[in-house]
């Protein structure tokens, strides 16, 4: 169970959270007020901006591609700092505009073989976001260079990448699987405002695409366990994907902890 939010001014941001309040090991919490997650900051207004300053946000942590962050770059909070390094490398590859939807639905329906690349592409996404964690790497020596220092993490939507991301650290401060997936599925709760008109246009495509689609802008718990399972594969263990995927010794673990958990009160 996650602990009640801190007061104070929310941004009025899709699928803002904090990621502090969860259980963790040893009856300690995740600190709230350390760690947020949301969708990109290019369109949010002022207001966002200082709700974001006023939760004391000193470091924006970008997910996207470099298309994608060209293409609607950030606007950040009084005094953050800026970093950007791909959640989903195969991205940088990417040039044409990702969250273009009624575009991929013609390209989709042009050709069975457009369909099957698709379908490729969103099958490889999250297994590829833990055999090449660099991006995660990257956070978590954020948060250990500065632990006093709250970061909003995002991507596009702020469900794959950003869920996988906060997934980890979860995991990694001690919570249990069961609750850094709820965390992750809550995004299910929080969806773009076009998500509806998305899948309406969908539903008048071939069922195939309209199910691909269904997909791409869902969370489930079998996209969750992908990244996982991928991680196991690839580093031997969870154990193997800390040490050598993520770089870090038990002593970077247990200073992680320190910094981010808190007493159960």
């Amino acid at each position: 169970m996650r602990e009640q939010p801190m007061a104070g001014t929310w941004p009025e941001i899709v699928n803002f959270r904090d990621v502090g309040g969860l259980a963790a090991d040893g009856g300690r919490v995740v600190r709230r007020g350390r760690l947020f997650r949301g969708t990109a900051l290019h369109n949010v207004t002022d207001d966002d901006l200082r709700a974001l300053a006023d939760l004391g946000v000193g470091l924006v942590f970008d997910l996207r591609s470099s298309h994608e962050a060209d293409g609607r770059p950030d606007r950040l909070p009084p005094g953050a700092a800026y970093r950007r390094v791909p959640g989903v490398q195969s991205m940088e590859q990417v040039h044409h505009e990702l969250l273009d939807w009624d575009n991929l639905m013609e390209q989709m329906s042009a050709s069975d073989e457009a369909l099957a690349e698709t379908e490729a592409f969103q099958a490889s996404v999250y297994p590829e976001m833990t055999s090449h964690p660099d991006a995660f790497r990257a956070l978590v020596g954020e948060m250990l260079s500065r632990p006093d220092r709250p970061i909003y993490v995002h991507c596009s939507a702020g469900k794959d990448r950003t869920g996988v991301a906060c997934a980890i650290v979860l995991r990694l401060l001690g919570v249990s699987r069961a609750d850094a997936l709820a965390d992750y599925l809550e995004s299910a709760k929080h969806p773009a405002p076009d998500v509806a008109g998305v899948l309406a246009r969908a539903g008048r495509r071939a069922p195939k695409v309209e199910a691909l689609i269904k997909s791409m802008l869902a969370v489930s718990e079998a996209q969750f366990d992908a990244a996982f399972v991928e991680a196991d594969r690839v580093w031997g263990s969870w154990d193997g994907f800390v040490k050598d995927g993520l770089g870090l010794t038990p002593d970077d673990v247990e200073a992680l902890r320190d910094a981010y958990l808190e007493d159960a009160v």
